[in-house]
This record gives C-alpha cells, sequence and structure tokens, in this order.
C-alpha cells in the first residue's frame, strides 16, 4: 500500500509539473504583453516538482522514459 501511494504521488507529482508548463506558455503568449516573472516562478516550480517527484526521500531512483524503477538498494 505505501509503494502504491508513493507511485501516486510521484505521478501526481509530475502532471502537476505539467499544468505549470501549460502556465509557462500562457505567460509568454496568452496576452499582450509577456508575463517573464510568472514564466520563470512557474519554471522554478516545475523543475522542483518533477525533481522531487523522482528523489521521494529513502528511494533509490533509475529514471525510465514511462515508469522509474524505485527500490531500497542497487544490486
Amino acid at each position: 500500500m505505501n509503494r502504491l501511494f508513493l507511485e501516486f504521488l510521484r505521478w501526481n507529482l509530475r502532471l502537476h509539473g505539467l499544468y505549470h508548463l501549460i502556465s509557462i506558455l500562457l505567460d509568454l503568449y496568452g496576452s499582450e504583453s509577456r508575463n517573464w516573472a510568472g514564466a520563470f516562478f512557474h519554471l522554478y516550480i516545475v523543475i522542483i516538482e518533477i525533481l522531487a517527484s523522482f528523489f521521494i526521500p529513502k528511494d533509490h531512483v533509475h529514471i525510465r522514459p514511462i515508469k522509474s524503477k524505485v527500490h531500497d538498494k542497487c544490486d
């Protein structure tokens, strides 16, 4: 159950990061004037959330394109 919950959190952090990528596009191209401060703020949030989704404490992650392999120790 704990593994399933951590995987749920990881994927939701990644999806939330994608939401911020959309916000960056809207800040840069959605209105007459570009909102550079908002774009940089959202970019910062995207980086932190995606890194957090891969490096949740006490887990070792091998990054894969679709599904990361997560375990406590490497062989």
